[in-house]
C-alpha cells in the first residue's frame, strides 16, 4: 500500500474527498429515483382511485375499440362485470341504428385526439336502451405511436333527455295553451267588436224605430184630423150634391139652369176627391184600382197643371203613346202628378225655367242603373232610391217623370224630403212629397230621384206594368131614374141637412120615409113599428148611440132587416168597425141618387 501511494508521489496526488463524490452523486440519484417512483406510484394510485371512484363511466379500449379496462360505474351502466367487459368491442353496446355513426367516429380518433360529447344510444347487457353522451381522448403507450389506447367517458343523460322531452312537451302544451288563449282572446275581442256593432245597429234601429214611431204618431194625428174633416165636410158636400142632383132631375133637358147645376155637381165631386186623398194619405182611405193609361191620365190634367205652375215657368210635354196599363187609382195618380208639378214649380221659383213632364217604359233589368236621362239630355247620378223592385226579372215598369231646371237639393234636404211636415218653404206644410211616397208605396211603385244643386231635380215615379188594356172612361150617368121603390125606409143621420136630402131622394124614388137623429131614436121607432121597414139608411158616426152599436142591437132584434151604412170614411174602414153582413150595403158620402138606387137594388136582391 505504501508503495502504491509512493509510486504516485511523482505525479498528482488524489485527494480523499474527490474520490467519494461519484458515490454520493449516485446515491443522491438513487434517492431521487426512489422518491420519484414513490411519487409516480402515488399518482398512479390517485389516478386509479379517480378511475375507480369516478361517478361517470370510464372505458379504456385499444385502437380497434376493444375494451381493456372499465371502472365500476361503467360496469354498473352496462350491467356487466369488469372481467366480462374486457375483450369485448365497445360497439356491441351501441344500438344498431347508431353503430355506423359510432364506427365513423372511431375511425377519426387518430385525426382528432379528443372528441366532443356526442349523443348515442347504448343497450346494456340486461336493461333498457339508454341515452348517453360519449367523449374520447387518445393515449400513447411509451412513446410508441402504434400502440394506442383510447379512454372513453360515458355519461348517462337518459333522465336529462327525459326531463328535456318533458320540458319540451310542457313547452308545446304551454304554446298550445297560449295559442288557445290567444284565440280565445281574439274571439272575445271579435265578439266584443260584434257586440259593439250590434249595439250600434240596435241603437240605430231604436232611433229609426223612434223616428218611425214619431212618423206614425204624426200620421195618426193627421188621420184623426182627416177623419173629423171627412165626416163633417162630406156631410156638407152631401147636402150640396144631393140637392143639386135633385134639382137636375127636375129640370127639363134644355133648361138654362142645368149647366151651372152640372158645374156644382162636378165641383162637389172634386171636393169629395180631396177628402178621399186626405183619407188615403192618413191610411183611412181605399183605392179604386183599375187598369190605367198613365199618359192619358196625365194628358187629361193638362189645363189643371198649367194653372198650377209658376207664371215664369214653361211646361214641356213628352208623353209616350200606347203605354202598357198600370193597376192604380186614377185620383191618387193625379195627386202624385199634381204634387210633383207643384214641387217643381216651387223649385223654379220666380226665375224663368222649364218643367218637363214625360212618361215612358223601363225594363225591370234597367232598374239598378245608376243613371237615367231626363228629356233635355242631362244625366246624373241617382242620389235617392225609394223602394226596391219585388222581382227584377218581372214585368217592365211604366213611369211618369217630372224634371225642373230649379235650384236642386242638397244631400241634407234630399234625406228629409219624404218626412211629414218637412218643407223648405216658409209657409209650406210638408205633406206633398210625403203623400206621394204613401201613394207610390200603396201601388207597389218605386221612386228614383236625380238632383244636382244649382241644376235642377228629376223625380221618376215607376209603377209595375199590368196585363190587359187600360180602361175607358165610364159613360155619363143618365139623368132619368127609371127604377122605383115601394114601402117605407128609415133614415138615421145626426145631420138635419143630410136627412132632408135623403128624404127628398127617397120620396122621388117612390118610398115613404121616417127619420131619426141618432141610434137611440131609430131603435125606438123600430120597436114602435115592429120593424116594418123595407130598409134602413144608417150613418156610422153619430152622438149618443153610433152606427156600430145601433147596427149590433138592430141585428139582435131584426136580423133580416136590410141596412145600408153611410159614412164619410171608406168602406174598408167601416167594415173594420162594424164587420161584414150579407144584408148590409155601403155608401160613401157624398153620393148621387144613382148610387143610392144601386145600393137599394143590391140590398133588395140580397134580401129576396
Amino acid at each position: 500500500m505504501h508503495r502504491r501511494m509512493d509510486g504516485m508521489a511523482g505525479g498528482e496526488a488524489i485527494q480523499p474527498d474527490e474520490a467519494i463524490q461519484p458515490d454520493e452523486a449516485l446515491e443522491n440519484l438513487r434517492t431521487e429515483l426512489a422518491a420519484a417512483r414513490v411519487q409516480i406510484d402515488l399518482e398512479r394510485q390517485r389516478y386509479q382511485d379517480l378511475f375507480e371512484l369516478a361517478p361517470d363511466s370510464y372505458l379504456v379500449t385499444d385502437s380497434d375499440g376493444v375494451i381493456t379496462e372499465a371502472n365500476p360505474s361503467a360496469c354498473r351502466l352496462l350491467d356487466a362485470t369488469r372481467d366480462f367487459l374486457r375483450g369485448q368491442a365497445i360497439a356491441t353496446y351501441v344500438t344498431h341504428d347508431d353503430r355506423p355513426r359510432f364506427n365513423a367516429m372511431l375511425d377519426q380518433v387518430s385525426r382528432d385526439q379528443r372528441g366532443r360529447n356526442v349523443p348515442f344510444r347504448m343497450k346494456p347487457r340486461n336493461g333498457e336502451v339508454l341515452e348517453v353522451e360519449l367523449s374520447y381522448s387518445l393515449m400513447l403507450e411509451r412513446g410508441a405511436e402504434h400502440q394506442r389506447e383510447i379512454r372513453w367517458i360515458i355519461r348517462d343523460v337518459s333522465e336529462q333527455q327525459l326531463m328535456a322531452r318533458h320540458i319540451q312537451q310542457l313547452n308545446i302544451e304551454l304554446e298550445h295553451k297560449v295559442a288557445h288563449r290567444t284565440e280565445a282572446l281574439t274571439a272575445a275581442q271579435q265578439l266584443s267588436e260584434e257586440l259593439l256593432i250590434r249595439e250600434r245597429a240596435a241603437r240605430q234601429a231604436a232611433e229609426a224605430s223612434e223616428s218611425h214611431s214619431r212618423h206614425v204618431q204624426k200620421l195618426e194625428g193627421i188621420g184623426v184630423l182627416a177623419g173629423g174633416i171627412a165626416h163633417d165636410f162630406n156631410n156638407l158636400l152631401h147636402v150640396i150634391l144631393g140637392n143639386a142632383d135633385i134639382a137636375l132631375s127636375r129640370l127639363p133637358a134644355g133648361a138654362p139652369a142645368r149647366e151651372p147645376l152640372d158645374e156644382v155637381v162636378r165641383g162637389t165631386l172634386r171636393a169629395a176627391d180631396l177628402t178621399r186623398q186626405l183619407l188615403a194619405y192618413s191610411g183611412k182611405g181605399a183605392f179604386i184600382v183599375g187598369p190605367l193609361d198613365l199618359s192619358r191620365e196625365v194628358q187629361e190634367m193638362g189645363t189643371l197643371l198649367r194653372t198650377a205652375i209658376a207664371k215664369h215657368a214653361t211646361l214641356a210635354w213628352h208623353l209616350t203613346p200606347d203605354l202598357p196599363a198600370i193597376l192604380a187609382d186614377a185620383t191618387q195618380i193625379r195627386q202624385v202628378v199634381m204634387n210633383l208639378i207643384t214641387n217643381a214649380s216651387d223649385a223654379v221659383g220666380e226665375i224663368a225655367g222649364t218643367i218637363t213632364l214625360s212618361t215612358g217604359v223601363l225594363g225591370a233589368e234597367d232598374l239598378d242603373q245608376d243613371r237615367f236621362e231626363s228629356p233635355d239630355g242631362r244625366g246624373a247620378i241617382v242620389h235617392h232610391r225609394a223602394g226596391e223592385p219585388a222581382d227584377a226579372q218581372g214585368s217592365p215598369y211604366v213611369y211618369v217623370e217630372v224634371s225642373d231646371t230649379g235650384t236642386g237639393m242638397t244631400p241634407e234636404t234630399l234625406s228629409r224630403i219624404f218626412d211629414p211636415f218637412f218643407s223648405t218653404k216658409f209657409s209650406g206644410r210638408g205633406l206633398g212629397l210625403a203623400a206621394v211616397m204613401g201613394i207610390v208605396r200603396a201601388h207597389n211603385g218605386l221612386i228614383r230621384i236625380r238632383t244636382v244643386p244649382g241644376q235642377g231635380t228629376s223625380f221618376r215615379v215607376l209603377f209595375p206594368a199590368a196585363p190587359g188594356n187600360p180602361q175607358q172612361d165610364p159613360a155619363p150617368i143618365a139623368g132619368q131614374r127609371d127604377w122605383r121603390g115601394h114601402g117605407t125606409v128609415l133614415i138615421v143621420d145626426d145631420e138635419q141637412g143630410v136627412r132632408e136630402v135623403l128624404e127628398r131622394i127617397s120620396h122621388e124614388l117612390g118610398f115613404s120615409v121616417r127619420t131619426a137623429a141618432d141610434g137611440r131614436e131609430a131603435l125606438e121607432i123600430l120597436d114602435q113599428t115592429g120593424g116594418q121597414f123595407v130598409g134602413i139608411l144608417l150613418d156610422l158616426s153619430m152622438p149618443h148611440l153610433g152606427g156600430h152599436e145601433t147596427l149590433r142591437r138592430l141585428r139582435a132584434r131584426y136580423p133580416r132587416l136590410p141596412v145600408i151604412m153611410m159614412s164619410g170614411f171608406t168602406e174598408s174602414v167601416v167594415t173594420d168597425r162594424v164587420g161584414e153582413s150579407e144584408a148590409t150595403s155601403f155608401l160613401q158620402k157624398p153620393f148621387l141618387a144613382e148610387d143610392l138606387i144601386d145600393a137599394f137594388q143590391r140590398v133588395f136582391q140580397s134580401s129576396s
